[in-house]
């Protein structure tokens, strides 16, 4: 008995000595990808980069590490095959757009800020946390929450969360709002018009 207790035992702490670097590693994935796309905003190297240029290098760097349509589809939930093919397709390029753009307009004129990685936190076996303080010059702080988990395409984002507000459950609210009484093709022009606004705010966009 006491035998077969201690293989179980180590059965287990293998398997745990296999995750908990994963995610660690995780973290430093997270860090890593956040200080590149500052880079492209503050570094000389771009300083000649157009507004566009910046946003085409941005989305490279984030869609180089992470798989941004898992994000997306959560926050369509159910609006998601509300879509035809082709207009999932554009619908996910489309709040790409948005999201970069909106951070590249945000950080136009500012100052680099300092991220603050915290702890990763363990939710679940396939469910994990990092908490990001941004900081900027001005004195103001952020505290975002990153939402991973563990899919068959390795961690991914699921949802961000920027001062107790979810991304994934705002949008999801504003989605089901639309298809009430909208479709798809209509969804694809609001998110074509808010690509033409200027200093874009993805966390004040209402659809």
């Amino acid at each position: 008995m006491n035998l077969r207790v201690n293989f179980i035992s180590i059965i287990v702490s293998v398997a745990l000595l296999t995750v908990l670097p994963v995610q660690a590693n995780e973290r430093a994935k997270l860090v890593t990808t956040m200080e590149a796309t500052l880079d492209i905003m503050y570094l000389d190297a771009y300083k000649d980069y157009t507004s566009a240029q910046r946003q085409d290098a941005v989305r490279a760097v984030v869609e180089d590490k992470y798989d941004l349509e898992v994000l997306i589809r959560r926050a369509l939930a159910r609006n998601w095959k509300l879509l035809t093919v082709v207009e999932q397709t554009q619908v996910r390029n489309l709040i790409d757009q948005l999201i970069v753009q909106s951070f590249v307009d945000g950080m136009a004129g500012k100052d680099r800020p300092i991220l603050d990685c915290g702890a990763l936190i363990e939710v679940t076996s396939k469910r994990i946390e990092v908490p990001v303080v941004i900081s900027f010059s001005s004195g103001k702080t952020f505290n975002v929450l990153y939402r991973l988990g563990l899919l068959k395409t390795g961690w991914q984002i699921y949802d961000i969360v920027a001062e107790d507000v979810s991304l994934v459950s705002n949008y999801r609210q504003q989605f089901d709002d639309h298809f009430r009484k909208g479709n798809g093709a209509q969804l694809i022009e609001k998110l074509e018009k808010l690509l033409k606004q200027e200093e874009l705010d993805v966390s004040t966009i209402i659809l």
